[in-house]
């Protein structure tokens, strides 16, 4: 009866960003979100040592865990959604995709997001499969260091998450591996995605003052998702694009973005704020924010 007397302990909130070559740490904090740790990793097999060893020297046991997995380790197929009732949604979704996958869909874990109604369409979902194995290995070494699984999430949905829920749709450009990841939200759902490849080098190269084929390339494709999303998703406005991207002239970058496309084109938070090569790792810590 005198519990409200003492002070309740604070459960520490850590998202885990599982890649092929790195294992990613971000803490949650009262100051906002701060990057904890990266450790390289050669395969798949090394996360639990890896994680155990950050997870002791940072003394993070008894955390929350949202896990972010890299897009090497899930398939994602856009599908028409199955006609059946929600209860029995769930049970039909894996027979929905036993054409598309090699696996043995009783050897899958299968989960889905809805995807924005676009005309002549009708309802589509974004099915999600990764093999079962593989989710149990996550949560058991989790529950090995006394933590908690919150979730398990996809880098697009971490990549949304950054955008918070504004009424208002805005873009963010952001910088994976050797490609662009083009995402578009509005009201904190995923509305499109769409890769772009053969910038990354050129985003490492100063602008200079002359003609870019930087600017030239990637303000033409940014157009043309644009257009698309105009003609085909009924987007005819956004409110801002963002980059997270590493580039040694990035306000330079978005102003000249912003001159091509005649949109508001501003870099993602502030350079010492987030690590771009790591961004994914923050999404599931920005739910509410």
């Amino acid at each position: 009866m005198f519990k409200n007397l003492f002070p309740k302990k604070v459960q520490t909130k850590i998202s885990l960003y599982l890649a092929s070559n790195r294992l990613v740490i971000c803490l949650l904090e009262e100051g906002g979100i701060r990057l904890l740790a990266q450790t390289a990793v050669s395969s798949e097999a090394q996360w639990a040592q890896k994680f155990a060893s950050v997870v002791n020297e940072h003394k993070l046991h008894h955390g929350q865990v949202s896990v972010v997995l890299s897009r090497d380790f899930y398939q994602t197929f856009d599908i028409e959604k199955p006609k059946v009732e929600e209860g029995e949604l769930m049970a039909t979704l894996p027979f929905s995709i036993k054409d598309l996958v090699s696996e043995s869909i009783f050897d899958l874990v299968v989960d889905y997001y809805d995807m924005p109604f676009q005309q002549h369409k009708g309802d589509q979902i974004t099915a999600v499969c990764t093999p079962k194995k593989r989710v149990i290995n996550i949560r058991d070494m989790i529950f090995k260091q006394g933590m908690k699984l919150k979730e398990i999430t996809t880098e697009e949905l971490a990549l949304t998450r950054l955008l918070g829920k504004s009424e208002e749709v805005n873009l963010l450009l952001s910088q994976q591996k050797n490609e662009l990841v083009l995402t578009v939200v509005k009201e904190g759902q995923l509305f499109f995605s769409h890769r772009l490849r053969g910038f990354n080098e050129l985003l490492a190269e100063p602008l200079g003052g002359f003609e870019n084929a930087l600017l030239d390339g990637l303000s033409l494709e940014l157009q043309r998702a644009l257009d698309y999303m105009n003609s085909q998703l009924r987007i005819a406005s956004i409110s801002h694009l963002y980059l997270a991207v590493v580039c040694p002239d990035l306000p330079l970058l978005a102003e000249q973005l912003s001159s091509y496309l005649a949109k508001k084109v501003v870099p993602f938070g502030e350079t010492d704020q987030y690590d771009f090569t790591n961004i994914l790792a923050y999404g599931p810590l920005m739910e509410g924010k």
